[in-house]
């Protein structure tokens, strides 16, 4: 199956690539409209655009959720073309903006972290590592169902210079990218519940997000560089690193844990405002207890 799996895949991705950008966005967004015809996710995405803009009428969610699927559509198509020559499309269609930041993080030689989320097309992102500035990338991510199209996808992207790290090997993976001096690509707009998980505000809601970007970069003193990668009206796309987020110590470590982990997850609402029809709105990011924190509390771990 995974000798099959990734002949299809790469002679589809070998198809997309002599369409013109123009009619490629065509076909994504056809893509996209079929999608919301099927209803695609849609109760998953009219909760969470519910709880993050609940001043929206009827008309204007509806319009919202359109545009939503019309991006979604264009993502699951470049997705597909992932499988072939991807570098070749970001090196042709990506625009930098702050690559000073990642030169300047990577300079201090101790690896470095970028943080990014489910926008835009993180594909592109974690390509621009191996490809655009000649460092290796480790991703952190789950391991994919089946097992034969994980194998697909890490066998593709170890060609572009991509390892991903999952259980139960991840943290060996990421110090071992760090100790290389290389680049550990982490999203943060994932649930996550305990124990390793805290809840901190995310749209005004405590929801768990995971606490070990947290956890390493005390450990490690590496900088986390947050980064996105977002498509723009013309088709290309834009690449922007921004500066390193400071991370905030205490004597308290649990409190810093929580703290940094806090100001990442603020990081990512304040880019889904900025691009919201980018994000993915179908992904269940609102889960578990939503209660209000304790008074006083910028969040709290889940134990």
């Amino acid at each position: 199956m995974y000798y099959l799996a990734l002949t299809l895949l790469k002679l589809i991705g070998y198809f997309l690539a002599f369409l013109p950008r123009r009619v490629f966005l065509w076909v994504g967004a056809g893509l996209g409209w079929i999608l919301r015809r099927l209803k695609f996710r849609r109760k998953v995405a009219e909760g969470n655009l519910e709880l993050a803009f609940p001043y929206l009428t009827r008309n204007e969610r509806e319009r919202f959720l359109e545009g939503s699927y019309r991006e979604m559509g264009v993502l699951f198509l470049e997705m597909l073309f992932s499988f072939y020559r991807f570098q070749r499309f970001v090196e042709k269609y990506s625009d930098i903006e702050g690559a000073h930041h990642m030169h300047e993080a990577l300079a201090r030689g101790k690896g470095v972290f970028v943080m990014s989320a489910h926008l835009g097309n993180w594909e592109v992102l974690t390509a621009s590592g191996p490809t655009l500035f000649r460092t290796p990338v480790t991703m952190v991510t789950k391991a994919l169902k089946p097992a034969w199209f994980h194998r697909v996808v890490a066998v593709t992207r170890e060609l572009l210079g991509v390892e991903m790290a999952c259980e139960p090997r991840t943290m060996k993976a990421i110090l071992r990218a760090l100790k290389a001096k290389n680049i550990v690509g982490v999203v943060m707009d994932q649930y996550t519940g305990a124990p390793v998980g805290a809840r901190v505000p995310f749209f005004g809601y405590p929801v768990g997000s995971h606490t070990f970007l947290a956890v390493l970069a005390l450990r490690t003193d590496a900088p986390v560089v947050p980064a996105i990668s977002v498509r723009k009206p013309d088709g290309r796309y834009l690449i922007r690193f921004d500066a390193p987020l400071e991370t905030i110590r205490d004597e308290n470590h649990e409190k810093a844990v929580i703290l940094n982990t806090a100001q990442y997850v603020k990081h990512t609402e304040a880019w889904v405002k900025e691009f919201p029809l980018q994000w993915m709105w179908v992904h269940r990011r609102w889960k578990g207890d939503l209660s209000p924190l304790p008074p006083g509390s910028v969040g709290e771990m889940l134990l």
